[in-house]
């Protein structure tokens, strides 16, 4: 749509485009030159030159239409504001880059220094050729579309280059990740394995030592409790251990593989905060011990009873509690909750939890306090 006025433009007239509309042309000047004469003859040879025009007589008509032109052939000597004025308010404020053509009579060498000061991008002077005002305005364009087009890559080498930088952090975040994990299953793998060997270990050199049968279903047990904690720390992202899930499976897996479940009950009461890893498999192979002594040795001839676990904390101590009501022990003796894994329950709360095992008075059966520090020591 090309627009020819030659007075200044009422963007809200039926028949003109608003401001801030681009008119669909190849190209849209912005003419400004009080006098009509002039304004209409720039017109009408731009028109005729295919390219779409919006002309105003007052300079401060211009601002409006800034965004919707492509270049602005902007006469120098304006009543009021000069052309001079008018050009450094547009490169300043506006768009720097919006060509801008000074058209003046004024061509000493301080007048060209001036319009270029004021940022105009180039002159016409007065009188001026049709051929060379076009070819003027026609080289302002191609520059001005180069520099958009620069501008326009520029952009997109910046977001590409922030892309890169993201994918870049994203890829070393994830190679530090994946190094972390390797170090971690690294340690992992070495702690289990040196668990593992203690366990195998104590029972090689027991004094006296057991029959291979009951060795190798003693290790076989104290194996499935270390696997449990394994499996729950998989579940719980190796943040904690869930130490009274880890006892009531174990108890019922023990109970039900000694073919207890119909006469002796379990009761498990109170409660710890998730333990760490190191704890959580000290403490399962601990009372792996002890639960698997009370059910094989406080309940003889199908004698009835009840293993009890309770957990607590206490002022920064957890404390946990195996007891029975079975036939007990006295000092020394293989029957009750401490029974022949005593070392190992000893070893395990001692040196792993920096904890003690002790064995509590009771009328009735076997009582053991296993009791240690809430912040593990020092590995």
């Amino acid at each position: 749509m090309q627009i020819k006025t030659l007075d200044a433009v009422d963007p809200s007239s039926p028949g003109n485009a608003a401001a801030g509309e681009r008119p669909p042309t190849t190209a849209t000047i912005l003419v400004v030159d009080d006098e009509p004469m002039a304004l209409q003859m720039f017109a009408d040879l731009l028109q005729a030159r295919g390219f779409g025009v919006i002309a105003v007589a007052r300079g401060e008509d211009a601002f409006q239409w800034l965004d919707a032109v492509d270049l602005v052939l902007l006469d120098a000597m304006l009543p009021g504001r000069d052309g001079w004025s008018i050009c450094r308010e547009i490169k300043e404020k506006y768009d720097p880059l919006l060509p801008v053509v000074m058209v003046t009579a004024r061509t000493a060498p301080d007048d060209v220094v001036r319009t270029f000061e004021a940022g105009a991008d180039d002159y016409v002077a007065k009188p001026f050729h049709a051929a060379e005002l076009t070819a003027r305005i026609e080289s302002r364009l191609r520059v001005h579309r180069a520099e958009r087009a620069l501008q326009d890559a520029n952009r997109q080498l910046s977001a590409l280059a922030d892309q890169n930088y993201t994918l870049y952090d994203q890829a070393r975040r994830d190679a530090e990740e994946r190094s972390h994990l390797l170090r971690e299953l690294d340690h992992r793998v070495r702690n289990n394995l040196s668990v593992i060997m203690g366990l195998v270990n104590m029972e090689r050199n027991r004094r006296p030592p057991r029959p291979v049968g009951e060795a190798l279903a003693s290790l076989e047990s104290r194996l499935r409790s270390f696997l449990m904690v394994l499996e729950a720390l998989r579940r719980m992202n190796y943040r904690t251990v869930p130490l009274r899930e880890i006892a009531e499976k174990m108890a019922q897996r023990l109970r039900n593989s000694m073919g207890l479940d119909e006469r002796v009950e379990l009761e498990i009461t109170g409660s710890v905060p998730g333990l760490d890893e190191r704890q959580g498999f000290a403490l399962a192979l601990a009372l792996n011990e002890l639960i698997s002594n009370s059910l094989r040795h406080a309940f003889p001839d199908n004698r009835p009873g009840c293993v009890r676990i309770h957990l607590a904390e206490e002022r920064e101590e957890m404390r946990i509690e195996v007891s029975d009501d079975g036939i007990g022990s006295q000092p020394g003796e293989r029957s009750g909750v401490l029974g022949s894994g005593r070392s190992i329950v000893e070893a395990l709360v001692r040196g792993e939890l920096g904890g003690q095992v002790e064995r509590l008075p009771s009328e009735r059966g076997t009582r053991v306090l296993l009791s240690f520090p809430r912040t593990p020591p020092a590995a």
